[in-house]
């Protein structure tokens, strides 16, 4: 007879873990979100500022999750203008880095978007996942794809995908215009 391995498999428990968070994240309100903490240079294509994000521990296990906005710059080539459209974003990350079992609210999460491809794919509504870009934090000097300005560490992987965790989000994105100085505020 063959023996059965009972326990569950590594990623069963992450995305648990993931689950769990994702539920306790919906219960916050993005909208409250404080946009004078997000800020661009003119550099930066977009930010993303996810204000109360949960973290959840399993053993050596640790996933955040959480809901905020992105801010990012629209080019309008027909117009040859710049106007900034705000929407709202979910953010789930993982790692190995879990110490204990648990639950709780961790500081803010500011990244910076420094490449117009990930910006555009924001903006269209697609999931950006961090394996796929270069991803820096505020140590580096080089800028990157991706920018950790709060929040997170390198040894996190993360992903991004705008909408809300609602039925509005099945007829598509939302963007409402914002005034282009929010972006600079942030990016700072």
């Amino acid at each position: 007879m063959k023996d059965v391995n009972n326990l569950p498999h590594l990623s069963t428990m992450l995305c648990s873990i993931l689950l769990l968070l994702s539920v306790s994240a919906c219960s916050s309100e993005a909208k409250n979100t404080n946009k004078s903490n997000l800020a661009f240079s003119d550099d930066v294509k977009a930010v993303v500022y996810i204000e109360s994000p949960k973290v959840g521990t399993l053993l050596q296990l640790r996933g955040i999750a959480g809901k905020g906005v992105l801010i990012a710059k629209k080019d309008n080539r027909q117009e040859e203008q710049t106007t900034c459209v705000s929407s709202p974003i979910r953010f789930a990350a993982g790692d190995f880095g879990g110490d204990s079992i648990g639950i709780q609210s961790v500081e803010p999460i500011r990244l910076l978007i420094y490449s117009d491809k990930v910006a555009e794919k924001l903006i269209a509504g697609d999931e950006v996942v961090s394996e796929d870009y270069v991803i820096t934090d505020q140590i580096e000097s080089q800028l990157g794809d991706i920018k950790i300005e709060s929040g997170l560490t390198l040894s996190y992987g993360f992903v991004l995908n705008p909408g809300e965790w609602s039925w509005s989000s099945v007829f598509g994105l939302d963007h409402d215009e914002v005034d282009c100085g929010l972006l600079k505020r942030l990016a700072l």
